[in-house]
């Protein structure tokens, strides 16, 4: 379980987001939604909170089909708080954390290839809204594990950009006609050849998760439009962010930044 006094403070919940906060979080933070005017030395959840880290697909499976989803987490809830402060038989966290349940190509999630709805694999997106009002009732919160340093690559944008050098998605990832020489952040092949014509795209974990180039006014919207979606419709209470030091790279060398 995580301690949640590492996760940042965001003023004026969904209506506030800043990507400065995101670009100064680090792989292991949360961004919580709070209200406006809150002070620092006031009682938050966040603050002194006790999460518990669920990789949904592991955890419960409610209908027989070998992966574990929303509902089997739901129905399980009382072992992680039954909501009885004196109870000698839950965990008693208060906040559950989310590995990623974006719809994606793999077991692991981190390679989303929607980030509007919930992997068909684990549940519907109201299995997951319910998932959050069972929840709040014990007293726990729920956060979600957010990727916004790359995307799969089935997701729908860099198919758009890697079979039209003409569309609208092409700079929203990065691209190059000959293989750079620069290595990734660990020294590993961080370009790769696209599989359509004689190009280079960078992807510093995988070459099935490109990342995204934060360079573009319209990746930066389209994450903020991503983060309120998933705080006022599907009513998370906050976001883990995964890989925050690579978001933006340093330049041409596209390698870990001290920016960042």
């Amino acid at each position: 379980m995580a301690n949640c006094s590492e996760m940042i403070r965001v003023r004026g919940a969904a209506l506030g987001i800043s990507f400065a906060l995101i670009l100064g979080g680090c792989s292991n933070r949360a961004v919580s939604k709070v209200a406006t005017g809150v002070t620092l030395n006031q009682s938050i959840w966040w603050r002194d909170g006790v999460c518990y880290e669920v990789f949904v697909r592991s955890f419960y499976d409610s209908d027989g089909d070998g992966i574990g989803d929303l509902r089997g987490l739901t129905a399980r809830l009382d072992y992680i708080n039954d909501g009885n402060p004196a109870s000698t038989h839950s965990l008693g966290a208060n906040c559950i954390w989310l590995m990623p349940i974006d719809k994606s190509m793999s077991y692991h999630g981190y390679d989303v290839v929607d980030y509007y709805h919930v992997d068909p694999r684990y549940g519907t997106d109201d299995d997951f809204r319910n998932l959050v009002t069972e929840a709040h009732k014990r007293g726990i919160h729920v956060i979600v594990d957010f990727v916004p340093n790359h995307t799969g690559s089935q997701n729908p944008w860099f198919q758009a950009a890697l079979h039209d050098p003409r569309s609208p998605y092409r700079d929203w990832y990065r691209w190059s006609k000959t293989l750079p020489s620069q290595k990734g952040p660990w020294g590993q092949e961080a370009w790769h050849k696209s599989p359509v014509r004689d190009e280079y795209y960078y992807g510093v974990f995988w070459h099935e998760m490109p990342d995204l180039n934060y360079q573009n006014p319209s990746v930066r919207a389209e994450m903020q439009k991503v983060l309120t979606y998933w705080l006022k419709e599907m009513h998370a209470d906050g976001f883990r962010f995964d890989a925050i030091p690579y978001l933006v790279e340093d330049g041409d060398v596209l390698q870990h930044s001290r920016g960042t």
